[in-house]
């Protein structure tokens, strides 16, 4: 009996050391996105929720490593990447007892004032074990968000498998409603399972904005840079400018104006801050009333083809609505057309991309004399 009593513990501790995750941290050299801030590029997050997995699959081994490590290991490289913004961050770990309620879904860091060295110090403190309920951090993000102001950024860290109980598609189309345009969630992939896979696009998906990635797109310097701008940041958007020729005595010159108006997702509503290119548009057009225009409606390609056709038309159509009722422009000089998703001119991938999409353009030129 003694003899197979020392077996039995043998084989306890050498179960429980295999299960022991490795340290969190490995090698990796931060690009200084900071610069960006000064070069036409600003802020587009006011709110992060970053949602880590440490369910009991994450103490398996991918090309070596515990999928624990390199789930917190992405987590923290990004944390190293952001540049200094001003917003609200939390982290919420999933799987593993939390707390005095003995919880298995908890927000462990903020919603608060983001700090670099208080993210990380949460990430390196995570435990792993439990099962994989993947619904419950995305329906808790709902209340963690209810004070919130501005733009949210979701992203979830995973490996996508055993979810159960809720399905994790219908809790973020139910978070997703709960803030609408203001959300964006990005998923990224630990290991290769092709069913993780399909469950982390789905759930990007049910965002309707933001996009799946996977952990070796991010492993590098350059590739998590690229994530941490595609989420965080994006371009300024610059103001039409009147080019001017100089004119020669008494000589023709072409005088042009362009204009380039964006919309939010599935809207054709004209947004307070496209207004100001707008009245410098009419004012060109009333200061030269020979002059006519084409709208140009487009989308991004999200939805059917019928469905965006018809968006990208009612955006023309809301544009040319503002010209004429707000500064009087004859609706003869105005013609619409709709274009859908055909003529994109940049990626639908991103939402950066997708943003630039969904416009009205319009290019007007006028001959005077000088």
């Amino acid at each position: 009996m003694n003899i197979l009593k020392s077996l039995w513990i043998l084989i306890l501790i050498g179960f429980v050391a295999g299960c022991a995750p490795m340290a969190t941290e490995s090698p990796f050299t931060a690009t200084d996105l900071s610069g960006k801030l000064a070069q036409g590029y600003k802020q587009k997050v006011d709110n992060a929720v970053i949602i880590l997995d440490a369910s009991s699959s994450m103490y398996d081994k991918e090309a070596g490593n515990q999928k624990v490590v390199q789930a917190k290991n992405v987590v923290l490289h990004m944390n190293d990447t952001l540049p200094p913004l001003k917003m609200q961050a939390g982290l919420h770990v999933f799987g593993p007892t939390l707390g005095a309620n003995l919880e298995d879904s908890k927000l462990i860091y903020g919603m608060t004032d983001y700090n670099a060295a208080d993210l990380s110090a949460a990430v390196k403190s995570v435990q792993v074990g439990g099962l994989t309920p993947l619904a419950k951090p995305l329906l808790k993000s709902v209340d963690d968000l209810k004070d919130s102001t501005g733009k949210i950024a979701v992203i979830i860290v995973s490996d996508g498998m055993d979810t159960y109980n809720q399905s994790p598609v219908a809790a973020a189309e139910t978070l997703k409603n709960a803030f609408g345009d203001r959300i964006c969630i990005y998923t990224i992939l630990i290991g290769d399972s092709p069913v993780g896979k399909k469950t982390l696009e789905d759930v990007a998906a049910a965002g309707k904005c933001g996009f799946a990635t996977t952990e070796g797109a991010v492993a590098t310097s350059q590739g998590m840079a690229e994530f941490v701008e595609q989420v965080f940041l994006e371009k300024e958007a610059a103001k039409p400018v009147v080019q001017k020729m100089v004119p020669a005595p008494v000589m023709d010159k072409t005088i042009t104006m362009n204009l380039n108006v964006l919309f939010d997702f599935d809207k054709d509503n004209v947004r307070p801050r496209e207004q100001d290119q707008l009245d410098e548009f009419a004012a060109f057009m009333k200061s030269h009333p020979q002059t006519s225009a084409v709208l140009e409606g487009h989308t991004d390609n999200y939805g059917s083809e019928a469905y965006n056709d018809g968006l990208s038309m009612r955006r023309a159509e809301s544009v040319r609505k503002y010209l004429v009722k707000k500064f009087n422009i004859d609706p003869a000089r105005l013609m619409t057309k709709g274009y859908g998703f055909s003529r994109p001119i940049a990626t639908n991938k991103t939402e950066q991309g997708r943003q630039e999409n969904r416009r009205v353009v319009a290019v007007i030129s006028a001959t005077v004399k000088e």
